[in-house]
C-alpha cells in the first residue's frame, strides 16, 4: 500500500517575560546543610543625587563541606505594582570585593532574567570553615523621591531578598543620607511584612534582624524630607508581555482577521493552480494524439472520470508510474522496480530464510538507466547477492541512485512534468517557512511599536496552511496527465476484477507480469487471492520461476512473503547508506513604611 508523507507544522508563539525580582526559594536541594551566612552586615551611603554607595560584610560559614565561594544575586529591574507595563530599572556599577580572611575572591559576573550575579571565588579551588567575603558597589534605583503616600523622599531597600539559599543568623544595616532622617522601618519575612528593630540618629539610622531562613527577606525604609535628593527619579522602561504585545483589540482582532481571510485565500488560490494539471483538449482522458496530430492544450478544470484499462499504461515501466502517482520517489517505487525485473527474467529471486538471494540471469529485455543502475549495482560484485549483503557500504548508492534516476526519468525523458516535482515542492514549503517566519517578525515588530503583535499571526496561519499543500506541487504535463489517467483506469481493474474477469493474454503469467504495479497501487494481497482461487480451480498454472519458495498467489503465505521482502529490501539499502555516512570519530508602588518589600534585593548562597 503507497504511504504518503505527511507533514505537520506546528509553531508555538510564546513572548516570555521572566519578572526581575528573584524567585522566592527554599534551600536548594544540593546545598549543603552547614552552609549558612553567620554574619551579614550592610552600609550605605546615599549621596544628594541619589547614588547608594553600598558595602556588604558577611561571615559564609561553608563548615567541613568544602565550597568555592558565594554567590549573590542583585536584581536589575522590578515590575511596578499596579502598572504590568512598566519595570523600574536598579543600575548596578560593581567594585572591589575581597576576602579578609584570605578565601580566593576572584569574581564571575553574569546576567541571568534581570539579575545581575555575582559568583566569588575561584574554580578548582575549595574553601571550608568560616570565610569573611566584602562586596562594594554601586546603586542608582533604590530611592522614591516625594512618594504620593508618606510626602516624603524615601530610601526603600530589600537588603536581604528572598532568593536566599542558605540561612542568616545575623543582619545589621546601615544607612547615611545627607540630611536628618526623619522617619525609619524594618520587616522580615517571606512577605516583609513582620517587623524587625529600626532606629535612627540625625543622619543616620540602623537596622537589626536575625534568625533568617531561606526564602525569607529584610526590608530597610529610612524616608528623608521631600525634596532632599534632586535627580534622583527612578528610570522607567517598558515592560513587554503576552498582554501588551499581543493585545486582544478590536483594532487588532479586526486586521488580524482580515489579513488571515486574504492569506488563506491567496495560499488556496495557489493551490488550486498546482493541482490542475495539463491535459488535452478535446481528447478523452488517458488518450494521446496520434503521432504528426496536433492536439490544445490547456489545465484541467476538474476531476476526470476513471475508465477501466485491462493492461497497464503502454511504454510505461512500474517505478516511472509510481512517481507519477505522487510526484516522488520513494523505496515502494524502487522495490516494485525490482520486482518487475526479476518478472521479467534479469535475475531470480530466492527465499533463504529470513533474507533473500538475487541470482543474475541473462535477459534481452531493454533497460531504462534507472533499471541498468539496479541491476548493476545489485550485480557488482558477481552474480549473485543477499539482502543482507546490500547492507555493507558498497551499496550505498543504489537506494539513492534508483531514486534519482527514477525522477530524472520521468522530467528529462519521459516529460511528464512541466519541471521537477522536487524542486516545486522545495519552493512552496520555502514560501511557507517563509511566511511564517515573517509572521513572527511582523508580530515581533508590530508588537514591540504599536501593540499589533497579533497581526503577525495572519502569515503565521497562511504560512501553516500552504506547508500540507506544498507537497501537491509539481504540475503533470497533457502526456503525464494521460499516462495517469490510463495508470488509474489499469488500478481499478486490478483493485475491482474478479477471478472470472481476468484477462489472461497468450505467453504471459499475468499474475507475476503485473504483480510489481499490484504493489505500487496497494492491491498485491487482492490481486495473490484472485489468482489463489483460479490456481484451485485449475484455471491457472503459474509461471514463477523467477522467485524461489513458497508459492506468491498463495493468499496466506504471500502478505507476510512480500512485506518482509519489501521491509528487508528497503531495510538493507537504508543501512548501506547510514554505513557510508556514519561518523568516524519587591518593587512594590506603595510607601515603604507599610511594608511588602523595596527595591533591590536578590539572593545567593553557595557553589
Amino acid at each position: 500500500m503507497r504511504r504518503f508523507t505527511r507533514l505537520t507544522l506546528a509553531l508555538f508563539l510564546t513572548l516570555a517575560f521572566v519578572l526581575g525580582v528573584a524567585p522566592r526559594a527554599q534551600a536548594d536541594d544540593d546545598t549543603p546543610r552547614e552552609w549558612r551566612i553567620t554574619r551579614y552586615d550592610a552600609r550605605v551611603d546615599v549621596a544628594a543625587d541619589g547614588l547608594s554607595t553600598v558595602r556588604i560584610e558577611f561571615d559564609f560559614h561553608f563548615g567541613r563541606s568544602a565550597g568555592h565561594g558565594p554567590f549573590v544575586t542583585l536584581p536589575t529591574q522590578q515590575r511596578v505594582e499596579g502598572n504590568p507595563d512598566q519595570w523600574r530599572m536598579v543600575d548596578i556599577t560593581l567594585g572591589e570585593v575581597t576576602s579578609p580572611s584570605g578565601a580566593p575572591a576572584e569574581t564571575y559576573v553574569t546576567t541571568e532574567e534581570g539579575n545581575q550575579v555575582i559568583r566569588i571565588g575561584r574554580e578548582g579551588t575549595r574553601v571550608d570553615g568560616t570565610q569573611t567575603y566584602v562586596i562594594n558597589y554601586t546603586a542608582r534605583g533604590l530611592l522614591a523621591p516625594r512618594h504620593a503616600t508618606s510626602g516624603l523622599d524615601e530610601f526603600n531597600w530589600n537588603v536581604i531578598g528572598t532568593g536566599w539559599q542558605v540561612p542568616i543568623d545575623d543582619v545589621t544595616t546601615t544607612v547615611t543620607g545627607p540630611v536628618g532622617i526623619t522617619r525609619v522601618a524594618c520587616f522580615e519575612g517571606r512577605r516583609f511584612d513582620q517587623p524587625c528593630e529600626a532606629t535612627s540618629d540625625a543622619s543616620t539610622a540602623s537596622f537589626h534582624a536575625s534568625g533568617l531562613e531561606p526564602g525569607q527577606g529584610v526590608q530597610v525604609v529610612a524616608g528623608f524630607p521631600a525634596g532632599t535628593f534632586v535627580g534622583a527619579e527612578p528610570r522607567i522602561t517598558k515592560r513587554y508581555h503576552v498582554g501588551n504585545v499581543l493585545p486582544v483589540t478590536p483594532l487588532s482582532v479586526g486586521l488580524t482577521a482580515a489579513m488571515t481571510v486574504l492569506g488563506i485565500g491567496a495560499v488556496l488560490l495557489k493551490a488550486r493552480r498546482w493541482s490542475r494539471d495539463e491535459v488535452y483538449l478535446g481528447l478523452t482522458p488517458g488518450v494521446r494524439p496520434a503521432p504528426g496530430e496536433q492536439a490544445r492544450v490547456g489545465l484541467s478544470a476538474k476531476q476526470a472520470p476513471v475508465a477501466v484499462q485491462f493492461t497497464p499504461p503502454q511504454g510505461a515501466r512500474v517505478g516511472e508510474v509510481g512517481v507519477l502517482l505522487d510526484t516522488r520517489a520513494d523505496n515502494v517505487d524502487v522495490t516494485a522496480t525490482i520486482l518487475d525485473l526479476a518478472a521479467r527474467g534479469h535475475y531470480q529471486i530466492v527465499e533463504e530464510g529470513k533474507h533473500w538471494r538475487f541470482v543474475k540471469r541473462q535477459s534481452a529485455d531493454e533497460l531504462t538507466r534507472a533499471e541498468k543502475h539496479i541491476v548493476d549495482t545489485l550485480f557488482k560484485r558477481g552474480s549473485s547477492v543477499t539482502t543482507k549483503d546490500l547492507r555493507d557500504k558498497r551499496y550505498h548508492k543504489l537506494l539513492p541512485g534508483a531514486r534519482e534516476k527514477l525522477s530524472d526519468r520521468v522530467v528529462k525523458d519521459l516529460h511528464w512534468f512541466k519541471g521537477s516535482p522536487q524542486a516545486a515542492q522545495g519552493l512552496a514549503l520555502a514560501g511557507a517557512i517563509l511566511l511564517v517566519l515573517s509572521g513572527i517578525a511582523v508580530g515581533a515588530v508590530l508588537g514591540f511599536a504599536f501593540g499589533l503583535g497579533l497581526v503577525g499571526l495572519a502569515p503565521v496561519i497562511a504560512g501553516l496552511v500552504l506547508a500540507p499543500l506544498a507537497f501537491k506541487a509539481g504540475r503533470r504535463t497533457a502526456e503525464g496527465s494521460a499516462v495517469l489517467a490510463q495508470s488509474k483506469g489499469f488500478e481499478l481493474y486490478l483493485r475491482t476484477a474478479e477471478a472470472d474477469q481476468i484477462k489472461f493474454e497468450e505467453g504471459v503469467d499475468v499474475f507475476s507480469r503485473y504483480l510489481p504495479w499490484a504493489t505500487i497501487f496497494g492491491v498485491a494481497d487482492r490481486w495473490a487471492k484472485i489468482f489463489e482461487q483460479l490456481a484451485a480451480e485449475g484455471r491457472y498454472t503459474p509461471h514463477d520461476d523467477w522467485y524461489v519458495g513458497h508459492s506468491l498467489y498463495q493468499g496466506a503465505y504471500f502478505s507476510s512473503a512480500m512485506n518482509d521482502l519489501s521491509h528487508t529490501l528497503s531495510e538493507s539499502m537504508q543501512q548501506a547508506v547510514s554505513a557510508q555516512t556514519a561518523a568516524t570519530a519587591g518593587s512594590s508602588g506603595g510607601s515603604g513604611f507599610s511594608g511588602g518589600g523595596g527595591f533591590g534585593g536578590g539572593g545567593g548562597g553557595g557553589w
